[in-house]
């Protein structure tokens, strides 16, 4: 079970201590700062499940802590209940405008200040789980489940925002497609392995010679596609070329149905500005890789085309 870290800033370090106690003795791990900077510094390291505030700092004051926990993504989230002496409607007011999510008045009852942090982690967790369900949803909605790579969809999206990128920034992008050009059997008896077994080991080659950032995806049926930011044409021409050698070396689901595969290639290379966007680069790639495929039996199955040249 997750033991929560509640951070509990105040400059009055009696008063913050008693707080602290209290919450050790209810199960959470606690520690005291006694300024507006140290809490922001607390909760700019990113281990802060709950931060109880004052208002009252020598330096900065708890509302201007709040105003810039919430203006920043890194600390946006982390819920925050005002503990203070200020405690007019106005102040109360302020404070939830602010994005609190609770306010505790001076002097308070310890027990009732566990049981409002009680009922704060209950709706964290609660939050927590629904967004893991929500990135789940999301996450399965971009993925082949095949594979395990991503699919179509994603990789439109990405290879759009690499080329907005490529153009603003004025660095290169690639996009790669393969297409399986012929299974065989090399056993005839045994026929070749299935279809579903030979695209699940394509994408593990896929993988293995691809960096972290570069975007995989089994595009639709046996084609594939990756998105290679950063790399201009030739670069991509050699990312290719250990691809098709690595698949023509391998004997696929060897011993049980080995199975000889041979892939096609199409490359399509962009920079500043060049490429219209993700439909356009990846129709090129495409034309490219249709080129590859009726190209005469025995030559390299590899189209590339840079469109910055043109």
């Amino acid at each position: 079970m997750h033991q929560y870290r509640v951070c509990v800033a105040d400059d009055n370090e009696e008063a913050a201590s008693v707080i602290c106690e209290g919450l050790k003795m209810n199960g959470y791990m606690a520690f005291a700062v006694h300024s507006g900077t140290d809490a922001l510094e607390a909760c700019a390291q990113g281990n802060v499940d709950l931060l109880l505030l004052d208002i009252c700092f020598p330096d900065i004051s708890g509302y201007d802590v709040c105003r810039r926990l919430k203006e920043s993504p890194l600390t946006a989230d982390i819920p925050i209940i005002f503990v203070s002496v200020k405690g007019s409607k106005e102040d109360i007011l302020a404070g939830y405008q602010l994005g609190a999510i609770d306010y505790i008045t001076k002097p308070y009852n310890l027990p009732m200040v566990m049981v409002r942090v009680d009922a704060a982690m209950r709706s964290k967790a609660l939050r927590d789980q629904l967004r893991s369900e929500d990135e789940a949803i999301m996450d399965s909605a971009y993925t082949d489940h095949l594979t395990g790579l991503r699919n179509g969809r994603y990789l439109l999206e990405r290879l759009q925002e690499e080329v907005e990128e490529a153009h603003r920034y004025d660095y290169p992008v690639s996009c790669v497609v393969f297409d399986v050009d012929d299974i065989k059997a090399i056993d005839e008896e045994l026929g070749p392995v299935s279809l579903d077994d030979l695209l699940v080991e394509l994408g593990m080659a896929l993988r293995n010679y691809s960096r972290t950032y570069d975007v995989l995806a089994r595009y639709d049926g046996t084609v594939f596609a990756a998105v290679l930011p950063h790399t201009p044409l030739d670069q991509a021409m050699g990312y290719a070329t250990k691809i098709l050698k690595e698949v023509d070396g391998t004997t696929f689901s060897d011993p049980s149905f080995p199975t000889e595969v041979k892939l096609s290639v199409g490359i399509v290379s962009c920079q500043n500005g060049s490429a219209k966007g993700a439909d356009f680069v990846l129709g090129e790639a495409m034309r490219g890789l249709l080129k590859a495929k009726s190209g005469p039996e025995g030559e390299q199955r590899m189209v590339a085309v840079n469109l910055s040249d043109s």
